[in-house]
Order: C-alpha cells, then structure tokens, then sequence
C-alpha cells in the first residue's frame, strides 16, 4: 500500500509539471517571447561578410588575410577590387584566402561576395588614417608647444617592437613611449619642409613586419636660432629672467666680483668678465613632463633635454608658466652622439639651469647625477648678484681629490675619500685601494681628482704589487687606470662612468615632492683592490616664494668593495654641496 501511494504522488506530480511547463510555452507563444528567441538564434547563425586584418605592410607593398562568409546560402565567388580576378568558390559557407597588393596611391579596395543565389555583398576597405591605426595603433599627447608624446599600441604576438624618427637615423628598440622634441628634430635633422616621418615597425614570430609611417608637422612658428648673440648681464640668472629670448644659442656675458686668497693668504679682489656659451630653450605654456624619451633603466623614464651633440654649453630650460614633472619621469640632460675618450653618451652640457616663473612641482627626479661635463676646466661661475653687490658663484675649482697611497712591502690599505664640499663647490674623488702581496715591490694607488665648477673629480685607480694606479682626472674626464679603475667620463677598468655635475634651479615655488640629485659614480668589486667612486656634483636652489625641499643629493659614488673591503677597497668619491637661499629681498639668504 505505501507503495502503490508514493507511485500516486509521483505520477501526480508529474501531471503538475506538464501542466505548469504547458501553460508557460502558451503564454510565451501568445506574447511573441519563443519566436524572438528562435529568430535571434537564426540571426546568430547567419553571416554574411567579409573581413580582413593586415599582417605585412613595407613600403606600400601590403598583404592581408579576408575571410568571406555567408552561412545561409554559400557563396559562388569572390571578385577581387577592379575585377583583377575571380575566385570560385562552390557553395562553401567560409572562405580565407590572401590578397598582396601595393597600396601607394590607392584611396581604397573594393571586395565582392556572390553567393549561390546571386545576391552581392560588397566590402570596401579604405585607405586612410584609420587603416593605419588599425595595424599599429597609435596616439599623440601634449607636453609643452614643442614637446609631444607618441604612445604606440603594438599589436599582440609581435616579438619586435621600434620606431625612427627621419630617413637617415636608426631603428630604437620601443619601451614604453616616444617623446618628440621639434628643437632637437630640427636639429638633428635639419627638414626644411618641416614635415618629418616617424616610422613604427613590428616584427612577429614568423618574421612578418609591418611598417606605419606617420607624417609629424613642425609648425613654421618653431624657430631655433643657431647663430651665438651676445646677452650681457650682471649674472647668469639675470641674463636669463630679464631677456625675452627665443630658443637658441647665445653667449652669456657676465662681469663678476670675488674675494680669494692668493698663495700668501692674503684676501683678494678679484674682478673678471667671462663669457658663457648657452643653449637655451623657451616654454611659454604650462608644461608637464607624463610621457618617455629614449631609454628605459628599470622603471625610470628618462627626458634627455637638450641636443644629442658635443658642443660645450650650458643648458638653460626657461619655463615662463608651470613646470610639472610626473611620478616616474627623470630631467636630465642628453649625452653626445659622438665618441669622447673611446665613449658614447657622456655629458657635455656646462651644467642645467632650470627657471620656472611659476610654480614646478616635482614628482620624480631633476637630476645631473653622473652629469659632470667632460674634459671641461673649470671657470666662476657667477649665478646671482645681491644688493650690496656681493655674488652667489660656483667656484672654479672644487674639492681636492684623496691622496694614493704608495707603500714598500707587504700591505694592504683602503682608498681614501676626500672632505665634504662647502661654499657650492664639487666633491672631490677618492683614492684607489692598495694590495701589495710583494715585499720587494712598492706599490702605488692612484688619487682621486678634483672637482670643477661643472663635475665632480673622477676617482683613482687601485694597486697592487704588479698594477700601479693612476689619479683621476681633474677636469671631469678620466677615471684612473689600475688593477681596478676609478669612475669617471669614462670609468676605466671597473669603474662606473660618470661624475656629479652643476645644477641650478629658480622657481617662484618649489613643491620638491620627489628627488633632486647630483651624484656621483661608483666602482665595481675588486678581488685584490678596488678604484675610488667620483664626486658629488653643486646644486643651487633659488626661490622667491616657498619651498617644500623632498630629496636631495649630492653623494659621491661608493669605492669599490674588495675580497676584504674594510682594508683594500676603494674610497668614496666625496659628497658635493647643496645651497639653497630666498630672493625675494635681492639679496640671497640661505636656508637653514
């Protein structure tokens, strides 16, 4: 009996569900719901089109994948643009196929599908600006009226990323974005129609390149003035605020007043007029600094500012607005495109001067960090003059570089590193280390320079029994040769390239919420001995309003470690100075 009851439940149940699922598909067929359904589903099912995408495009010559496709009623054949040829097909539902083409000149391509009831279905591709985002996407933003960036959207899979901006210069390998810079175009390239290409590449797996020429305009009212003008004034900074000067060469003029002790120590008037190369840069829009020039170290983005050649000038950046500098973005200088000392890339700018009339706000690094000038003496260097008719200057010679050491026998010495700089002076660099394992043999570990108005000394090179160290150069050039060398432009032997340089900035406000630096270079590890690291370079901050000062630095680049680092390794190269003073009464006074 139960189970003759739970079959009666069962089965009445069932009836139920019958009976709800029958009413339900009543209603929804009275409202229409089943027929939209079934016909979206149709829909889904049918195609009839005809795409494409590019897979090769050089130098007009351009090769593409279509697909046709008409899922209803099949297609008979595809008639390719100006009925240059006919593809039959037999009632297939899809079809891929290849078309190269040479696209020069052409303003579009016209594909026809025929399907088996001779119905046609036409796709006409055009030839514009949007078929070349489509290959390689890309887009332009604004920083300054003379400074773009270019971001480039490579496709997926391609295993070759690049771009060149002119016929004649290389191929850069694409990191993050691309800054374009008129002034340097114009210079580096000297396109007098004003119109420059910028080339994109992509290469995949399979060796398939495309190649996206993109047409950049210099308008006509983007001028740098090559020819040198004389611009005299009572001070650098006074050359710069009080001149309206278009971007260009000049030669500043200035005639300054200092006391020196002479030989005797005996304190002395000295007054000199010296002339001072610049190359100089005008922004009269607010800037701000968000996209990536030419390398990539880490995560940095570095701006190279200024032209990529050898010329021996300082670099002036006058913004007549705001300066805003992104989170992630470093201002530095650009190194030469020639070859100095048997190197690349070093700096030959006299230092960077950066004047803001309004307010900079930095939120990643202002820098002349391994920037010291090379092969470069040193001169004044006279920024500012007070009321009372007393100057802010940089003196021509900075610290004194660490003495070697030159030991008989046995033994085993650190580098040394110099004094800590004062009165705006450059740091000095260190000694090289010393190992000696011969008692019969003095062995000598070379000094470190000194520095100059535009470089901190190079460091010494280290010793041993078998190696003699040499000093560093003292007008920002050399690293000591050695067992291991010093750093310097170039570092030799181990050592690191580069030295402190000069760096100035005015502002009305200065917002420093990131780093300003001037520092010096290191040396690598030694086995027996190690070279000493360059010094710190000069900062010299001017403000009229307020100052919020973040990070600064002027270190001197570390000696080298050796197998025992507390006894032999190399000395630091000495830390630079940084000065930093209120204007806003004429007269400088310094921060606390």
């Amino acid at each position: 009996m139960i189970i003759k009851n739970k079959k009666k439940i069962i089965l009445i149940t069932l009836v139920i569900l019958l009976f709800i699922i029958a009413i339900t598909l009543l209603v929804l067929n009275q409202t229409g719901v089943i027929n939209t359904i079934i016909e979206n589903i149709n829909k889904e099912e049918i195609k009839k089109e005809i795409s494409y995408e590019v897979y090769k495009h050089v130098n007009g010559q351009t090769a593409m994948l279509l697909v046709a496709e008409d899922t209803e009623n099949g297609i008979e054949k595809i008639i390719y643009p100006n009925n240059e040829m006919e593809l039959y097909c037999n009632g297939k539902t899809k079809v891929a196929f290849d078309y190269n083409t040479d696209i020069t000149g052409k303003e579009s391509l016209t594909f026809k599908l025929v399907n088996t009831l001779g119905e046609e279905i036409e796709k006409t591709i055009k030839i514009n600006d949007q078929f070349y985002l489509d290959m390689i996407n890309h887009s332009i933003t604004k920083e300054t009226e003379t400074q773009k960036v270019l971001t480039v959207n490579y496709k997926e899979g391609s295993s070759t990323k690049q771009y060149k901006i002119g016929d004649t210069s290389n191929w850069v390998n694409y990191t993050n974005t691309i800054r374009l810079d008129d002034y340097q175009i114009l210079e580096a390239l000297g396109n007098e129609s004003r119109e420059v290409k910028v080339s994109l590449r992509q290469i995949d797996n399979i060796g398939n390149e495309i190649i996206v020429l993109i047409k950049y305009i210099i308008p006509n009212s983007i001028t740098y003035k090559q020819e040198d003008t004389v611009i005299e004034g009572e001070s650098i900074l006074a050359c710069v605020e009080n001149n309206n000067l278009e971007s260009g060469n000049y030669i500043f003029k200035v005639t300054g007043t200092v006391q020196e002790q002479n030989e005797q120590g005996v304190l002395e008037t000295k007054t000199e007029t010296l002339e001072y190369p610049v190359e100089l840069y005008n922004y009269n829009e607010d800037a701000n600094y968000i996209g990536q020039n030419y390398t990539l170290v880490g995560n940095t983005a570095y701006i190279g500012m200024g032209k990529a050649n050898s010329e021996k000038r300082m670099l002036i950046l006058k913004y007549n607005k705001n300066l805003t500098i992104s989170e992630g973005i470093t201002i530095t200088p650009t190194g030469t495109n020639e070859s100095i000392n048997g190197a690349t890339y070093l700096c030959t700018k006299k230092g960077m001067f950066i004047y803001c009339a309004g307010t900079l706000t930095n939120n990643g690094t202002i820098t002349m960090t391994a920037k010291g000038t090379v092969n470069q003496e040193g001169e004044d260097v006279y920024l500012y003059k007070n009321e009372d008719n007393t100057y802010e200057y940089i003196p021509a010679v900075g610290v004194t570089g660490a003495s070697g050491i030159s030991k008989y026998g046995g033994i085993r010495f650190r580098g040394k590193s110099p004094s800590i700089a004062t009165d705006r002076k450059t740091g000095g660099g260190g000694s090289g280390g010393l190992y000696n394992a011969y008692f019969n043999v003095t062995a000598v570990s070379g000094n470190g320079g000194a520095g100059t108005s535009y470089s901190g000394g190079s460091g010494g090179g280290s010793g041993n029994g078998l190696t003699r160290g040499s000093s560093g150069s003292s007008a920002g050039g050399y690293g000591g040769s050695g067992y291991v060398g010093g750093a310097g432009n170039p570092g030799r032997n181990g050592g690191q390239t580069g030295t402190g340089g000069l760096l100035i900035i005015c502002a009305n406000t200065i917002k420093n919420n990131a780093v300003i630096s001037s520092n010096g270079s290191s040396t690598i590890y030694g086995y027996e001995s190690s070279g000493g690291g360059s010094g710190g370079g000069s900062i010299n901050i001017f403000y009229k309003s307020s100052m919020l000062k973040g990070v600064i630095s002027v270190t001197g680049g570390a000696g080298g470690q050796s197998k025992n680092s507390n006894e032999r390794g190399g000395g630091a190269g000495g830390t630079g100075c940084t000065t930093i003073g209120n204007i806003s009464t004429g007269t400088f006074v310094k921060d606390e």
